[in-house]
């Protein structure tokens, strides 16, 4: 635990020094408000938790203030896709909230130095879109419904990616792009390479663990761990609004969609541009 002689204040962007209790009137409903502490944790414990995550905290934000705004930026239009009670939308709306907490808490935790966990989170929005997808574009509601409550074993990913591919109007759009495209097997399919790359962390694959990342315990700051964060999320979030595009054809292409696809990385194989335009081909 770092003692107070091994701390050193924050100079610069003051307002991260702060920590507040949120007022009632922060929340849509604010509950009984704020409740005096029953069970106050210790302080060794609570400098124990916070004082690596908060060192990485800093130390990111120091250099990556320019990617924070990009990622908080496309989370917005993320949730700005779909306007709430604007029409039936059973096998979607969920699924699309559940991404949109992946797209909010993976950059946290990436702030914080917990790549790994950052990179799961990730994983599984690409998972949830694609099964939203799968259920959507085929109107099947039963097994979506025993998916959501529990009643019903969890799809699998590859299960959902074969059956979105079959779809006849899935089918014609990718034969108007190289083989493979997105749904294709691998090497090609660009949805199974991401989901892969995704899942080395998720999995705490051999080079992909903590341990590994941070050649150290942690968390500590490591910058090319966060860069390679910031390109899965945007190769994620590029994967995942064409998923919706599928799950609910009303969806229109987001206005910063194409960029994001240019700077697509690896798992795209350069199809990133060019499957944006065929699956939103009024954007």
């Amino acid at each position: 635990m770092p003692s107070d002689e091994l701390s050193v204040p924050v100079t610069k962007g003051l307002f991260r020094e702060r920590r507040v209790y949120l007022s009632p009137e922060a929340f849509a409903d604010p509950g009984d408000g704020i409740q005096p502490p029953t069970d106050l944790i210790g302080r060794e414990v609570w400098m124990d938790m916070m004082d690596s995550p908060t060192d990485v905290l800093l130390q990111t934000t120091d250099h990556f203030g320019p990617t924070f705004w990009a990622m908080h930026n496309l989370a917005d239009i993320w949730i700005s896709a779909i306007v709430p009670g604007q029409q039936d939308l059973p096998l979607v709306f969920d699924t699309y909230l559940d991404a949109y907490d992946e797209f909010e808490a993976a950059p946290f935790a990436a702030a914080h130095g917990w790549y790994r966990q950052a990179t799961a989170g990730l994983r599984n929005a690409l998972e949830v879109s694609a099964h939203a997808a799968r259920f959507a574009i085929r109107d099947d509601r039963v097994k979506y419904a025993a998916w959501r409550d529990g009643t019903a074993e969890p799809p699998k990913f590859g299960n959902s990616v074969d059956l979105i591919g079959q779809a006849p109007s899935v089918a014609a759009i990718e034969l108007t792009l190289p083989e493979g495209a997105l749904f294709g097997r691998n090497p090609d399919g660009v949805l199974r390479v991401l989901y892969e790359q995704l899942c080395r962390s998720a999995h705490s694959h051999p080079g992909h663990t903590n341990a590994d990342i941070w050649l150290s315990n942690g968390p500590v700051f490591v910058p090319e761990a966060f860069t390679q964060f910031w390109r899965d999320f945007r190769d994620t979030f590029v994967a995942c609004s064409i998923l919706l595009k599928l799950a609910h054809a009303e969806c229109e292409r987001p206005g910063d969609l194409l960029e994001v696809a240019n700077h697509a990385g690896a798992p795209w194989h350069g199809l990133a541009p060019s499957a944006v335009t065929a699956y939103f081909p009024s954007g």
